[in-house]
């Protein structure tokens, strides 16, 4: 995006971004850009806190009153520990439903299947909860069910169920691994109250503690013993995070 902005800049358009890698920006040296301290994927904060998330877009926008650039600020605002008008600690998260001990796949495979359908399940009233209150989703592509079908049926048997789907292999899996992972996001964060896990404590949660993060892996597993190099591709770099491989 920085570079693009060159070319809309060299068309009387002004320009302004957000920059979370600080590194990459000082490089690109795009017209404007705000450097924030959030994880990837959060230009704008934590979710649910609007206030947080109004003011980076003002500091945002306010740099297109410089005439010219490049210029890269800061965000001048230090980041809330406690929700807006509280003095309180931030309250810890709780997924809403208990799962039972992951399994290891090599020796519980059965079991593993059958307790991803027990989690899909479970959560599936937290998610239509949560759905009801904001009125939106992330997931574009599956429903939870079919999401959860196709990747079991990759990782356990040679019959996949495809849902309807007519793009290549690799796509549709990093397609439903995509709306598993925002199915279960989504259905942790509805019980009301609570405060939403950071990225961090939500990749701790599903990678180590659901049946969900171990049939991931042996999706990943499988792609990365495939001949097609897409499959391998995704199993190598879309579907698990480093980490967490």
């Amino acid at each position: 995006m920085g570079a693009l902005a060159y070319y809309l800049e060299e068309e009387g358009i002004p320009t302004t971004q957000i920059s979370l890698i600080r590194e990459h920006t000082e490089f690109i040296r795009p017209p404007r850009a705000l450097w924030v301290p959030f994880e990837l994927g959060h230009p704008l904060g934590a979710p649910e806190n609007p206030m947080l998330q109004r003011r980076v877009l003002l500091a945002a926008l306010g740099l297109l009153e410089a005439p010219a650039g490049p210029v890269l600020a800061d965000f001048p605002d230090e980041v809330p520990e406690s929700p807006p008008g509280t003095d309180q600690e931030p309250a810890v998260w709780a997924c809403p439903v208990s799962f039972a001990p992951h399994l290891k796949e090599e020796t519980d495979r059965e079991k593993l299947r059958s307790a991803f359908r027990r989690e899909v399940a479970e959560l599936r009233p937290w998610y239509d909860l949560s759905f009801e209150r904001s009125g939106r989703t992330t997931m574009g592509n599956f429903a939870p069910e079919s999401a959860s079908k196709l990747l079991d049926s990759y990782a356990f048997s040679e019959a996949l169920e495809r849902a309807g789907q007519n793009l290549p292999i690799a796509v549709v899996l990093r397609l439903a691994a995509h709306d598993l992972k925002a199915f279960y996001f989504e259905a942790a964060i509805a019980r009301p109250g609570s405060t939403p896990p950071g990225s961090a404590e939500f990749n701790r949660w599903f990678w180590t503690e659901t049946a969900a993060g171990r049939v991931l892996k042996a999706v990943q597993k499988r792609c990365m013993n495939e001949e097609d190099k897409a499959l391998r591709m995704t199993g190598a770099m879309l579907l698990v995070p480093l980490g967490q491989a």
